[in-house]
């Protein structure tokens, strides 16, 4: 038994049929009764934005109008005195900030309270030299260990390697940087990680699984998606 019930169509009145999940306040036979009752009751509508009340600004005291459901959460009667507000904010918290020596370098420099860590930088590459110098999250300490390197890559790896990049024209797949421009060679990563395939040197090897990328960034990023 069909579960659809008769409404009326809230402007003309004509009978229609619909789903429960389809019935609501408004009901509208067709698109043009939904754009005339929207015109005939247009000031009943949105009432929530039509309703005014005035509040001060809070950065100059200028008195601004907003909608009703505005008037705890506005502040500002332009984005000049939002501006101005966030400016006087911004020394606040820079009066606020602590000096601290960078871990790596012995620099002095300043932090906000809430960004002190046991160790701190100065800078990336001073956060980079200590991590690589301390050897911090390298081995068995990284979050990508893997069992360690592989120092034996089997009796055609040479070739292989060779052949790889002669194949890549010597240029990084990743990132496009030539050996040239590297400065030295480049890497050649097994797309399928070598100790995946038990000892089998030559599918490990196949050129299909061998791909040249520059050591850094594009090599190490690698290694680690693939831990």
């Amino acid at each position: 038994m069909s579960k659809k019930r008769e409404v009326n169509c809230s402007f003309c009145g004509k009978t229609i049929i619909r789903k429960p999940s389809e019935i609501f306040n408004t009901n509208f036979c067709n698109h043009k009764c939904k754009q005339a009752y929207q015109i005939q009751n247009g000031h009943l509508i949105n009432q929530h934005l039509r309703k005014q009340v005035v509040i001060s600004c809070a950065n100059c005291g200028r008195k601004f109008s907003v909608p009703k459901n505005r008037e705890k959460t506005a502040k500002y009667c332009s984005k000049g005195c939002l501006g101005k507000a966030n400016g006087r904010r911004g020394k606040i918290q820079y009066k606020n900030q602590i000096h601290v020596t960078c871990t790596n370098c012995g620099k002095d420099f300043e932090k906000k309270p809430s960004t002190l860590r046991t160790l701190n930088f100065c800078s990336v590459t001073c956060m980079g030299k200590y991590y690589s110098d301390s050897k911090m999250f390298s081995g068995e300490k990284s979050g990508t260990w893997n069992g360690g390197d592989i120092g034996y890559y089997g009796p055609n790896w040479l070739s292989q390697r060779r052949l790889a990049r002669e194949r890549d024209r010597f240029t990084c797949q990743n990132c496009g940087i030539t050996e040239a421009q590297y400065g030295k060679e480049l890497s050649v990563h097994h797309i399928i990680p070598f100790r995946s395939f038990n000892g089998d040197w030559e599918k490990a090897n196949e050129l299909l699984n061998l791909i040249c990328l520059c050591e850094y960034p594009c090599h190490r990023k690698r290694h680690s998606k693939n831990g």
